[in-house]
């Protein structure tokens, strides 16, 4: 298992430090060895229940995170955030408090900063802001240093999904307890 990392870091103005970053690169490192081994479960996640709580996002973004929960054995239930009346000047405590309770994290991807607020301070579990998505500051550091790390190997493909997959299973295993 990897360290913890307390997922508030994640939108901390200014990003992660080295440190975290690094942490997180050697929790994806350490993944894609184990998926290398034959027969080797993934299934860390098993029994973890993550909201994914989406507005007018892309799908792409979803789906990459959907992707990178369930291989580690996650249940992801997609709640589109109009529908759960999750919107900006709504209360939402109530509802904040419901998701805590059913789902160990919510993932929050074109969700109004405001909501996404009020999901933190109530909900009582990790609410992340965006972790799928190319544009979240922590995986735009993430990346750089991962292709940096990797820049001197002869013939390296950048594969963003690939990139986006490893850093959200880093970021739910080390976020997650």
């Amino acid at each position: 298992m990897s360290p913890y990392l307390d997922y508030k870091a994640l939108n901390a103005p200014g990003g992660l430090n080295e440190q975290q970053v690094r942490t997180l690169i050697c929790a994806a490192d350490s993944l894609t060895a184990r998926a290398s081994v034959p027969g080797a479960a993934q299934m860390l996640l098993r029994g973890k229940n993550i909201a994914l709580v989406f507005g007018h996002s892309d799908a792409g973004d979803a789906s990459t995170f959907e992707r990178a929960a369930t291989s580690l054995g996650a249940r992801v239930a997609r709640i589109r955030s109009s529908d759960a009346g999750l919107a900006p000047g709504a209360d939402l405590i109530a509802t904040a408090r419901m998701l805590g309770r059913l789902y160990e994290a919510v993932e929050c991807q074109g969700v109004d900063g405001e909501v996404v607020a009020q999901l933190v301070q109530h909900a009582g579990t990790v609410v992340y802001n965006g972790i799928g998505s190319p544009s979240h500051e922590a995986f735009r550091q993430f990346e750089h240093m991962k292709h940096q790390a990797l820049a001197h190997v002869a013939g390296n493909a950048h594969d963003d999904h690939g990139c986006r997959e490893a850093f959200i299973q880093a970021v739910l295993l080390s976020t997650l307890r």
